[in-house]
């Protein structure tokens, strides 16, 4: 069974991209558009793995990851951001373990995933 991976991200050009290239190396994707439904869809699927937009409308992925963080049964869930933004500490800080950057780390994303997962 391959590892499964929630993308949230309203970009839909983002997820396009994240889940050809994650699909491409074998992981069943699924995509959330905007911080609430991600964190309905981790509630109701429980993925293995979240790939994580900082700048979305309504909750941003800082407060996402802050909320998954609050639950018990997430804490270990393993979480990259993935933005354009470079503000690495405010991602670390809310509870990320990894963080990369759309416009240069993109082609390494199926690497760090692999790396967390421990496959």
């Amino acid at each position: 069974m391959s590892a499964s991976i929630l993308i949230v991200d309203d970009s839909k050009l983002v997820t396009d991209i994240v889940k050809m290239r994650l699909e491409m190396h074998g992981y069943e994707v699924e995509v959330a558009h905007n911080g609430e439904e991600g964190l309905r869809r981790v509630r109701d699927s429980l993925p293995d793995l979240v790939v994580l937009d900082v700048q979305m409308p309504g909750l941003d992925g800082y407060e996402v990851c802050r909320r998954l963080r609050a639950q018990p049964a997430l804490e270990d869930l393993p979480i990259i951001m993935l933005t354009s933004m470079d503000d690495r500490r405010a991602g670390f800080e809310a509870g990320v373990d990894d963080y990369l950057n759309k416009d240069l780390d993109l082609l390494d994303l199926p690497n760090r995933v692999k790396v967390l997962l421990g496959v």
